[in-house]
């Protein structure tokens, strides 16, 4: 169903989500990805309740920024992530940005209930910083905001109010990471840094 350069996006889509799958960041029929259509009011959008280790490219489908299925979609049984509000919400927050990623790994889940009464972990000094666009050198920090979870993607998004500024995600509490970029490959690069960064956080913990 896609063509030219949804094509070449969808496919590079779906690499992303068989690694992470591969690395036990998206267990069973878990996570969420989307990418920006040639057409810049779409994306495509992993469709829901199918396992990430079968996942194919025919499980790619197209909303707009309503998060209505687009045709030729929006077939009988079709639906999209209970969690595409966030999505949405994430790209009209940053115009700028052509995907977002969300992931469910163990160490995100455990450390985003360690740390939710704090409501943010700092990650501070590390090399792998420069890893996250905008950041060139080790010699800084960066924020990443811890909210609730909640079976209303309306009040995950209002405890993220007044927190988008300069950061690169966040995490919902017991649940997972969201993380976003101007393409799939820096957005990719985000998930391994900040997993990267999980687990040297959890390292400096035994100490």
């Amino acid at each position: 169903m896609f063509i030219g350069s949804d094509y070449s996006r969808a496919q590079e889509l779906l690499e992303a989500i068989q690694f992470f799958n591969q690395r036990g960041w998206s267990p069973a029929t878990s996570t969420n990805y989307s990418v920006r259509t040639l057409n810049p009011k779409n994306y495509i959008i992993s469709r829901s309740g199918v396992d990430k280790s079968k996942f194919t490219i025919n499980d790619l489908i197209v909303i707009n920024s309503q998060a209505e299925i687009q045709a030729p979609y929006n077939l009988v049984g079709v639906k999209s992530s209970a969690e595409t509000g966030i999505h949405t919400a994430i790209y009209e927050q940053f115009p700028e940005i052509n995907c977002v990623f969300h992931t469910h790994s163990p160490l995100a889940t455990v450390l985003s209930m360690q740390y939710e009464k704090e409501g943010r972990i700092v990650f501070d000094g590390y090399e792998l910083l420069k890893a996250l666009d905008g950041i060139g050198t080790h010699h800084t920090n960066t924020v990443l905001p811890i909210v609730p979870n909640s079976q209303d993607m309306a009040e995950i998004l209002g405890n993220m109010k007044g927190r988008w500024e300069g950061v690169h995600g966040f995490l919902i509490s017991g649940h997972g990471l969201y993380t976003w970029g101007k393409d799939i490959p820096t957005t990719k690069r985000h998930v391994e840094a900040f997993e990267f960064l999980f687990e040297c956080h959890m390292i400096q913990r035994r100490f």
